[in-house]
C-alpha cells in the first residue's frame, strides 16, 4: 500500500510541474501541499480498507459535508461520522475497497480540489465470493487549510460505469 503511494506521488508532482510557462513558480509551490493531499487520499484507502475509522475522520473538518453516491446529503463531521460507522459496522455485509490514482488541483494556498475514482464490492460475511453490491464511483473532495493542516470540507461521490484507474479530462471534439 505505501509503494503505490510512493507511486503516486511521483506521477503527481511529474503532472503538477509539466506546465512550464509563468505558473513553475506556482507549480513548485504547491508541489508539497499536493504530495500532502494524495498521501491523505493513500491513507483514506488504507482507513477504509482497516475499517480504521479515526484515521479516517481525523482528515475531516468539523464542518464538513458529504453528498455519499445515492445523493444523500451529510452535514457536520459527526452526521459524516455516522455514515461511515454504518459502512464499516455492517453486521452481515463486508466490503472490498479500493481507490484509483487521485488527481489533485491545487486552486490557492489554502483550497484545492482532489478527484479519485473507488470501488466497493459488498459481500456476505458467511462467504467472501457472494458479492451482494458492486459500487464503482467517483470522489470529488474540496480541502481547505485549516491551522497549517489540510481537511477535507466538502465530499461528493457519484456512481460511474467503470472503475478508472486515473482520472483523465475528456474532450469533446
Amino acid at each position: 500500500m505505501r509503494a503505490l503511494g510512493i507511486v503516486l506521488m511521483i506521477v503527481l508532482v511529474i503532472t503538477s510541474c509539466q506546465d512550464k510557462s509563468n505558473q513553475e513558480p506556482i507549480a513548485k509551490s504547491f508541489e508539497k501541499d499536493s504530495l500532502v493531499l494524495v498521501q491523505m487520499i493513500v491513507d483514506r484507502e488504507e482507513a477504509m480498507i482497516q475499517k480504521d475509522m479515526n484515521l479516517a475522520m481525523s482528515q475531516f473538518a468539523d464542518d464538513a459535508t458529504w453528498i455519499n453516491s445515492q445523493g444523500y446529503f451529510f452535514e457536520g463531521k459527526n452526521e459524516v461520522e455516522k455514515f461511515h460507522a454504518m459502512l464499516a459496522g455492517n453486521d452481515s455485509l463486508e466490503y472490498y475497497y479500493e481507490a484509483g490514482n487521485p488527481r489533485v488541483r491545487v486552486l490557492d494556498s489554502n483550497n484545492s480540489l482532489a478527484y479519485y475514482s473507488w470501488k466497493m464490492f459488498w459481500f456476505r460475511k458467511e462467504n467472501m465470493w457472494d458479492t451482494v453490491i458492486r459500487e464503482i464511483g467517483l470522489m470529488t473532495l474540496h480541502a481547505q487549510k485549516q491551522d497549517g493542516a489540510w481537511k477535507w470540507k466538502a465530499v461528493t461521490n457519484q456512481h460511474t460505469p467503470w472503475f478508472y484507474e486515473k482520472v483523465e479530462p475528456v474532450y469533446v471534439e
